[in-house]
């Protein structure tokens, strides 16, 4: 063997080395991604649990904010009514 097929032999020893370690190094970013992706995912459904229970007074406030004007257009109205029938002099009774 003579000095550059020793030299070619070294160098693809080295290469297969690194190519090894960085399969490994590569093997272990993609689990961590794995775990993080699976903690992203837990703490994106909790977000979502907590947003549909803070969602659920706020949708109730709104019906009764709802119901509420409802009501005051009612009254408005009745008052109205009432007054209409004052002026033209029918008596209510």
């Amino acid at each position: 063997m003579d000095i550059t097929q020793t030299i070619l032999l070294a160098i693809i020893i080295v290469l297969a080395v690194f190519l090894v370690a960085l399969g490994f190094q590569v093997f272990f970013v993609l689990r961590d991604l794995r775990k993080t992706l699976t903690r992203m995912n837990i703490l994106f459904e909790d977000a979502n649990n907590l947003i549909a229970e803070v969602k659920k007074p706020v949708e109730s406030a709104g019906n009764f904010v709802s119901a509420l004007t409802a009501g005051a257009g009612i009254v408005h109205l009745l008052k109205k009514d009432k007054r209409s029938k004052e002026k033209s002099g029918s008596p209510t009774h």
